[in-house]
């Protein structure tokens, strides 16, 4: 059962301890009116309940009963089971080491401890839980947590799960160590960026089971091993950020199956084998970058039909050369790097067609 850290404190009657703690739960004002818990039939009913207690009403005994009211009114007005939703993020706060959250307050009335306004003199920082409280019954439920530059030094949370509503996890820039937890192939993220951390271990394969997931950032990590094939079940992906790790072995075939991707990013790794032509599977891409990865040449020519692309950095390419790509399709390209390619042949003209080009 939940006991809330404040207000804190004993009261002289039964008033005084129900007043205290409707003054920490929004809305109360609503219950107060609807139970008329000030009668003195309210007010004996409270009392006999806590007879068992010593006669100074402890507000964390009121708290208790508060919740039982009409089949836990509380929870619907601070959602998702109320105490089940409060009880995780105390799971997930101890997990990730973040001692700041201010669990005196309802985590979705965007108190600063939960939703710290953006400062451009911490434009790396974001402290922010979002809510969405539009579900039946007013019910409130946690759907976003960005927790990025904190200098966290804990671990992945576990306990993420139990926040079954959350769409979008952002972890970036902390010192998060150990692994990607295997509790989370059960979740329903949409969004998973745990980049800048010092997280290591292979890539799971249980990754491939969040099928709902469309942005994936891993990058700047100590992961090492193979990328697992079972990525390839992540079809509703758009972006997969893999660059600065350890990975190694060959990209498996079945990142074919994402063709929904717009970027993808392996840079700054130890993969091994020719860039793949997986390029046809990829039409949709419009940033793809292959900095200092491992692989080898040549660059596929079917990367012609990357008609898409803002974007393409390729570059220190291991082994043979190749010939200089034909771009002619990529007429909305606004950074382009082939740098320690081993390319020959003549610089194509179509570049002069890339009306929008910034970087070459």
């Amino acid at each position: 059962m939940l006991q809330p850290d404040a207000p804190v404190g004993y009261f002289s009657n039964t008033k005084n301890a129900l007043l205290a703690v409707a003054a920490s739960i929004p809305n109360s004002g609503a219950l107060l009116e609807k139970y008329n818990l000030f009668s003195p039939q309210k007010s004996l009913q409270l009392e006999d309940e806590l007879s068992l207690y010593p006669p100074a009403y402890n507000t964390n005994l009121m708290f208790i009963w508060w919740q039982q009211l009409d089949g836990c009114e509380l929870a619907r007005q601070i959602g998702n089971g109320g105490r089940t939703k409060v009880e995780a993020l105390r799971e997930v706060a101890t997990q990730l080491g973040k001692k700041d959250w201010n669990f005196r307050v309802d985590p979705c009335v965007n108190e600063s401890s939960w939703l710290t306004p953006k400062s451009d003199l911490r434009p790396l920082y974001n402290n922010s839980l979002i809510c969405n409280c539009s579900y039946p019954g007013g019910v409130c439920h946690v759907v976003q947590l960005f927790l990025k530059g904190q200098d966290l030094d804990g671990v992945l949370p576990p306990s993420l799960v139990k926040l079954p509503n959350l769409k979008l996890i952002d972890l970036n820039r902390n010192y998060l160590t150990g692994t990607i937890p295997p509790e989370w192939a059960s979740a329903k993220l949409e969004n998973l960026s745990i980049s800048v951390n010092k997280l290591s271990g292979q890539i799971p394969s249980y990754l491939g089971s969040i099928i709902t997931l469309l942005y994936m950032s891993l990058e700047t990590n100590l992961f090492s091993g193979i990328v697992p094939p079972e990525l390839g079940n992540l079809v509703n992906l758009e972006n997969l950020i893999l660059s600065a790790n350890n990975l190694t072995g060959e990209l498996p075939k079945n990142l074919t199956n994402l063709s929904k991707l717009t970027e993808l990013r392996i840079s700054s790794n130890n993969f091994i084998g020719k860039i793949p032509d997986f390029f046809q599977s990829w039409k949709q891409l419009q940033k793809l970058e292959i900095q200092a990865s491992g692989l080898e040449g040549p660059i596929p020519s079917s990367i012609s039909v990357l008609s898409n692309l803002t974007e393409l950095r390729i570059s220190d390419l291991l082994g043979e050369g190749s010939k200089f790509p034909t771009l002619s399709s990529m007429t909305s390209m606004k950074r382009l790097i082939l740098r320690s390619c081993n390319l020959y042949g003549p610089i194509p003209t179509s570049i002069s067609k890339m009306t929008v080009l910034q970087i070459l």
